[in-house]
């Protein structure tokens, strides 16, 4: 199976205050059979390791990409 990589994007201000997407947690997900499987296992994970009950209040976008196989 294919092994997956969800990041959490959240906007970030600079000292001029213009806003930048930075990533805050990128998380790899082996096993998943598909993009939105592998999202939601990155969610749950994201949760548990940041201490929050919903990701969405903690980083505003996700972004997947599948990752080359071995």
């Amino acid at each position: 199976m294919a092994s997956h990589r969800v990041c959490f994007f959240n906007a970030v201000p600079d000292s001029t205050g213009h806003d930048h997407h930075v990533c805050q947690r990128s998380i790899e997900i082996s096993g998943a059979g598909d993009e939105a499987q592998a999202i939601q296992r990155a969610i749950v994970e994201f949760e548990r390791l940041e201490g929050v009950s919903r990701w969405d209040l903690h980083a505003r976008t996700t972004e997947y990409s599948q990752l080359a196989l071995p």
